[in-house]
């Protein structure tokens, strides 16, 4: 069987503070795009791991294997699987990913095993192995709490008024426990609380009516990792000032990065399109995303 494995962006990112276990505690509104890893998986004797990027590692430490022997483990199953990744979606980026190949290993073998887990159970792995994995087994549009791993579904929205995304992938990536490292982020108390689903829901309508009508989105963007990933890829400094004097309010970083988004409206895509690759940094490359997938 073959699968694809959607990256994700963030389509802002609150932290809430750090936890006494060393996480921290986020309310992230995060949301599947068309852009995908393919990955095949076959039976097999043993468990065999391959990957066209050779850059990735293709012993334990990838999380495709990691995700493979959890669920094998919880399962009380032998990991027989031959499982081959074919990659597209850039390493380092804040795109997860790493955790989307995860959970597709998670849906994929949980068929090929014939173990038939709800999604539900299959969360309980999936949180084991990443705070974001969990999000990928939902997909489409959702506010992630906690470390990532307590995901809510968002209201429907039809998927003719979704954005139309432009990833700006610069040439190098930004290590997530780097970023956070430098995020001196305050102790967090329950005292703090994340945002209700429905005033997440209704801020993103206002949002989406307003980049329909080309208005200033005065409450977007927000990520809190944003001035961390400066501190800790300088280069991203040069970046966004050339973001803010091409298409200012329009863009974000999506996770810890280092990939960026802009976004628009199918109306505006063409204009938006021609400021971005007229002067489009050296070495910076841009894919237009279409829509969204797995929900709204």
């Amino acid at each position: 069987m073959e699968r694809l494995a959607h990256a994700k962006l963030n389509w802002d990112l609150h932290i809430l503070g750090k936890r006494p276990d060393g996480f921290h505690e986020l309310d992230s509104v995060m949301v599947s795009i068309a852009l995908a890893d393919r990955l095949r998986f076959e039976p097999a004797e043993t468990l065999r791991f391959t990957c066209t990027d050779p850059s990735l590692p293709a012993d334990d430490t990838n999380l495709v294997v990691k995700a493979a022997k959890r669920l094998a483990e919880a399962a009380g199953v032998p990991a027989r699987a031959a499982i081959h990744l074919e990659k597209h979606v850039p390493a380092g980026g804040g795109l997860g990913g790493g955790s989307s190949d995860a959970a597709c290993t998670l849906e994929a073998l949980n068929e090929l095993w014939g173990l038939h887990w709800p999604r539900e159970r299959l969360a309980e792995v999936a949180a084991h192995l990443g705070s974001d994995v969990a999000f990928f087994l939902w997909g489409g549009w959702c506010q992630c709490l906690g470390r990532g791993e307590r995901i809510e579904r968002l209201p429907e929205i039809p998927e003719t008024e979704a954005p139309v995304f432009f990833l700006v992938i610069p040439p190098f990536g930004i290590p997530t426990p780097l970023v956070y490292k430098v995020l001196k982020a305050p102790a967090w108390s329950d005292k703090r609380p994340a945002r209700s689903l429905t005033e997440v829901s209704d801020n993103i309508r206002m949002q989406l009516v307003k980049l329909y009508k080309n208005d200033p989105m005065p409450d977007w963007p927000h990520n809190g990792l944003q001035e961390a990933a400066r501190v800790a890829e300088p280069r991203l400094v040069e970046l966004h000032q050339w973001l803010d004097a091409t298409v200012p309010g329009r863009w974000q970083l999506s996770g810890s990065g280092a990939v960026h988004f802009v976004v628009s409206s199918p109306v505006d895509a063409a204009a938006v399109s021609r400021k971005l690759e007229s002067n489009l940094p050296e070495k910076v490359r841009l894919i237009r995303i279409q829509g969204t997938t797995g929900g709204w």
